[in-house]
């Protein structure tokens, strides 16, 4: 579960010099403000869910590095056990499960009949000892367009595998931004509600649930509560509740979390991720 927030930490210093120099330059400023924006994050989850099921069961931490500049950004994440899996699955502690690359671009288009568009795309490469159909190295396509001035900000982002198993997955997003403390533009403490539903191909639910047809997947409520502790550090505890709807998809995804089908399909799960921008 991909949360990403940034404050420039550049920006401020750069502010700050001003304020000890009057004489500085305005342009100085904006040369300043054009140059790479520098992101670490560190995110600790409960579980590792993909597609509404999970792939670690166990609780994971996510470190994150990601430079961005002029709506391009590159990043890399690592996942990695909180603690020691199952057995069978050979990873013990601390090990590494799974590193992506990632190479994106996003820019947002000022139009009159509904504000701001926000386009995005993104090539990721992603090395995950066989967790994609058997495969380690998979890239994947994904692309995203967003409304920022209507209510609930919907967003639509489709997810094309480039190998393995050729799976694609949409996602319909609803969101709304509570600010509690301080700005309305810029709140020193906001909460975030969404709702989202999932899409897959027969490639993905063949792959995941034995299904070989198309259908909406697993459907997820998120509640995140984002801290502006400083002007470049950033605190955001979340949780989430996912659940299959499709009855077809449901049973099949009962054995997918448990061959015994024991356990609720259900994944209630959270977190808190850690960001520092600069």
């Amino acid at each position: 579960m991909k949360t990403r927030i940034a404050t420039s930490l550049l920006a401020a210093a750069s502010l700050a010099a001003f304020a000890e120099d009057p004489a500085a330059p305005a342009a100085e400023l904006e040369e300043d403000s054009d140059l790479p924006e520098i992101a670490l994050g560190a995110d600790w989850c409960t579980r590792q869910i993909s597609r509404g099921l999970p792939d670690n069961t166990e609780s994971i931490y996510t470190l994150s590095a990601a430079a961005s500049w002029l709506g391009f950004t590159a990043e890399v994440d690592g996942i990695f056990n909180a603690t020691d899996i199952a057995e069978e699955d050979g990873f013990d502690a601390g090990e590494n499960t799974e590193i992506d690359a990632i190479l994106g671009y996003e820019y947002t288009l000022d139009t009159e009949a509904v504000g701001g568009v926000t386009l995005g795309c993104d090539y990721t490469y992603e090395y995950d000892q066989g967790g994609n159909g058997g495969s380690d190295h998979v890239s994947y396509l994904h692309a995203s367009v967003g409304l920022d001035d209507v209510p609930l900000s919907p967003t639509v982002t489709g997810e094309w595998m480039l190998d393995g198993i050729h799976g694609q997955y949409y996602t319909f997003e609803l969101s709304h931004t509570f600010a509690l403390v301080g700005d309305e533009e810029e709140p020193d403490l906001a909460l975030t509600l969404s709702f989202i539903e999932g899409l897959a191909n027969n490639k993905y639910n063949g792959d995941d649930l034995g299904c070989d047809s198309w259908g909406f997947r697993e459907t997820t409520l998120l509640a995140e509560l984002e801290w502006a502790a400083a002007d470049f550090l950033s605190v955001t505890p979340y949780i989430a509740y996912s659940d299959h709807l499709n009855g077809h998809f449901r049973h099949s995804a009962h054995y997918y979390a448990d061959e015994e089908a024991k356990h609720s399909v259900a994944q209630l799960y959270g977190g808190v991720a850690v960001e520092l921008a600069f």
